[in-house]
């Protein structure tokens, strides 16, 4: 039963499927608006998940090859990495963080239900994630089983509503509404990174406004804007590596034809990914209305970072291309002052670091989103060599991969120690409990 529980709550597209059953249950309508409804926000979630595995598909060769040809030498950063080996590594951290997910869960649904903090989260590997990093740090503090289950559940649920309330002001600047709110464990880089953006930049130069001549014009249009500028990343990079290295990935395909076709193919899953949100959120948002209205009253959806990709595809994109320099600039860093070297996340770049630039954009336009990027990008590479010197993992027999989700990185660290941890995370909670119930008075009283 609670492996069936576990793996209902990390399949996006049953939990979304489920919720949006619900809402329209709640609703009363008919048996064929419910069923619908349920299918299209599974199936939505299904091609979200399809356009982001050809993304994941195509950029992987770019992000070895580019370790070859700068004979880039470190540990992989990967938080599904890690987590994996430890559930598989120590068995308390596998039976423990299983449940603290399940019930964590709960905890997320009651806290919304009688708090300021309405934020349901939905993004399944994340809560998979946090649970199993809690886990980890309760028992390497050697806290009883029944504690770290109890102790972390609670901690689980607690962050589960922390994040999005506080990815939420960006949030709402970019859609200028509360239909749904961000559930990632990158959102105390992104959302940091991005208000620096917006101290250094100028709002008034937003990247999606960006004035082109008629006859590029064609760069407005995501998809290809998005194929020119990884087909020239990957050109650039088939010929520093040359046609003998490229055949690895290429086989008997020309070295050349190949990077134009991985370039192609990464923004086919672009847009095969933007497809499935416009679907899901179609039909998602109204049936979310039901539980908003019926059994937490105000619920707000917290969803997956590519829900944000379509606002602002030319932030996204500046966000992606700085992050990797800032990645690039903290592999050195780290490597002089921490003796570890994370190596560059191609695909956390473009997922999170994207996300850092459409944050900083939305606060400090085209420059914003550019040293929103830089900023995300170097804390994400630095704050991975950093734990894994304040909080080693070698004792659970972890090594050559480090975490690549700046949340559970910082959790781990305060968590070091339990109880400054568990009260820094209460403390949060509090204070943006208290700062969301002066917002909410303050807009109802208009």
């Amino acid at each position: 039963m609670i492996d069936f529980i576990l793996n209902f709550l990390q399949t996006p597209a049953i939990v979304l499927g489920l919720v949006a059953f619900i809402g329209l249950a709640l609703q009363r309508k008919n048996f064929g608006q419910i069923f619908s409804g349920t299918v299209k926000t599974a199936l939505g979630m299904l091609i979200v998940s399809a356009g982001a595995d050809i993304i994941v598909e195509e950029i992987i060769p770019f992000s070895e090859l580019f370790s070859k040809v700068f004979n880039l030498t470190g540990f992989a950063t990967s938080s599904e990495a890690v987590v994996g080996a430890l559930q598989t590594n120590v068995p308390m951290i596998a039976a423990t963080s299983s449940l603290i997910m399940a019930i964590g869960f709960l905890v997320n649904i009651v806290l919304a239900r009688f708090t300021p903090l309405k934020y349901i989260f939905l993004t399944g590997h994340m809560m998979w994630i946090l649970s199993v990093s809690i886990a980890t740090s309760l028992v390497s503090s050697g806290y009883s089983k029944i504690n770290i289950i109890l102790i972390g559940s609670i901690l689980q649920g607690l962050i589960l509503v922390i994040l999005p309330a506080i990815a939420q002001p960006s949030v709402r600047k970019l859609t200028n509404s509360d239909n749904f709110a961000m559930g990632h464990l990158t959102t105390l880089g992104t959302v940091s990174a991005g208000y620096i953006g917006g101290l250094l930049g100028n709002k008034e130069n937003d990247a999606e406004k960006l004035e082109l001549p008629k006859s590029l014009n064609f760069f407005k249009d995501t998809a290809i804007s998005i194929s020119i500028v990884m087909m020239v990343f990957y050109i650039i990079l088939v010929l520093a590596a040359g046609p003998e290295v490229v055949a690895e990935y290429a086989g008997e395909q020309n070295f050349v034809v190949f990077g134009l076709l991985k370039g192609l193919g990464f923004a086919a899953g672009i847009l095969v990914l933007l497809q499935g949100i416009r679907l899901f959120l179609g039909e998602l948002v109204p049936a979310f209305k039901g539980i908003s209205d019926k059994l937490v009253p105000g619920a707000i959806p917290a969803l997956d970072v590519p829900v944000l990709f379509g606002i602002s595809p030319n932030a996204l994109m500046i966000g992606f291309l700085t992050s990797i320099v800032g990645m690039l600039i903290a592999m050195g860093v780290s490597g002089a002052f921490l003796g570890a070297i994370p190596l560059v996340s191609i695909i956390g770049a473009f997922f999170t670091g994207g996300i850092a630039g459409i944050f900083g954009n939305a606060h400090g336009g085209r420059r914003g989103a550019a040293i929103a990027g830089l900023i995300y990008g170097f804390a994400l590479i630095f704050m991975s060599g950093l734990f894994t010197k304040l909080v080693p993992y070698t004792q659970f027999g972890i090594e050559g991969v480090g975490p690549d989700t700046i949340d559970t990185t910082i959790v781990g660290i305060i968590m070091k120690t339990p109880i400054i941890g568990i009260a820094i995370i209460v403390i949060v909670f509090i204070v943006l409990s208290y700062l969301e119930s002066k917002r909410l008075k303050k807009v109802q009283s208009k």
